[in-house]
């Protein structure tokens, strides 16, 4: 019973990562899509980990739009943790 406890808080503990790594990019998107100050120290702080947790989408697509390319890449970046987060979590939760 104990172990079972642990592989769920695990399990959780795995899901719960990839929430704050997807709210990290999530903020960054909201900041540049309302114009946020970049002289900001948390919206600069948050910039530079949102494009290091993106690095594999952030250019994803080139679109000439700023903005919109900042939505398309870093969501699908969140979508991509979010997934990987509820798949790893189940399977940490069945191991």
């Amino acid at each position: 019973m104990a172990e079972s406890a642990s592989r769920t808080s695990a399990g959780r503990l795995v899901e719960l990562a990839a929430i704050v790594i997807a709210t990290i990019i999530v903020l960054h998107i909201v900041f540049v899509l309302v114009g946020a100050n970049g002289g900001n120290t948390l919206v600069r702080t948050d910039a530079d980990w949102a494009s290091t947790l993106a690095t594999w989408f952030r250019d994803l697509f080139t679109l000439s739009n700023t903005k919109l390319a900042v939505l398309v890449n870093y969501g699908i970046a969140t979508l991509f943790y979010l997934a990987i987060g509820r798949i790893s979590a189940s399977l940490v939760g069945r191991l």
